[in-house]
Formats: C-alpha cells, structure tokens, sequence
C-alpha cells in the first residue's frame, strides 16, 4: 500500500504543477485538495481491508459487511470532501476532479496489479500445498 501512495502523492504534485502552469496560482489549492481527497481514499480503504482481514478469521460474513460499509464510508467522504471543496472553499472543479481522477486511476491500476500478483502467488501456493500433499 506504501508503493501506492508514493505514486498517488508523485501523481498528485504532477498535478498541481499542471494546475498551476495553466491556471496560475487558482490551480493550486484546488488540485491539492482533489489530491489529498483521493488520497484519503486510498488510506480510508487500506484501513478498511485490514479490519475486514481481521475479523474474516472470526466471522468470514462479518468481514464482508465491513468490507461493504466500507464502500459506502468512502463514497460518502468523497461526495461530502466534493460539496465542501466546491461549495464552501469555493474551489475550481476542473483542477479539483482533474488530480483526483488521476490519482484514482493509478490507484485502479496500481490495485488491479497487485490483485493479479496475488491471484498468481495464490495459485503457486495452492499448487506447492497439492505437490507436498501427493508425496
């Protein structure tokens, strides 16, 4: 999870700095804010999978419920950070939604890698387990 918030982060510098270059100084704060939201994201679902690992071990339906709020948790934080960066902070959108989408597509990518790699070690590890197993 660390490799992927230093990509989010290096990502999200990319970002304000094309906000600034286009839009000058009202690029900024805007792009950091979409930034730091989907970076939250990112930590808030982390959070998430490791309680749900937990508690998996004690009660498997246990650890999809929370695996569900959790979905819910982050789709709430991030509409709620939107209304508060657009509506309060008054904030421009286009540089706010641009870095967060770009942060949250290297998470996408990032995430479906690391699913594939552990889908793969996982049927290494099954297969290793069936090999010892017919010795």
């Amino acid at each position: 999870m660390r490799n992927l918030l230093v990509i989010q982060a290096i990502l999200v510098l990319l970002g304000v700095a094309v906000s600034f270059f286009y839009l000058a100084d009202e690029g900024i704060l805007p792009a950091a804010y979409g930034g730091a939201v989907a970076i939250a994201n990112t930590i808030l679902l982390s959070r998430r999978l490791d309680s749900a690992g937990e508690m998996a071990t004690e009660n498997p339906e246990g650890g999809v419920l929370t695996l569900y709020l959790g979905v819910i948790q982050r789709f709430v934080f991030v509409l709620v950070m939107f209304g508060v960066g657009m509506g309060v902070l008054k904030l421009l959108p286009p540089p706010m939604l641009g870095t967060f989408a770009v942060a949250q597509l290297a998470f996408m990518l990032f995430g479906s890698k690391q699913a594939k790699l552990a889908s793969e070690e996982n049927a290494s590890a099954t297969k290793d387990a069936s090999d010892d197993s017919n010795k």
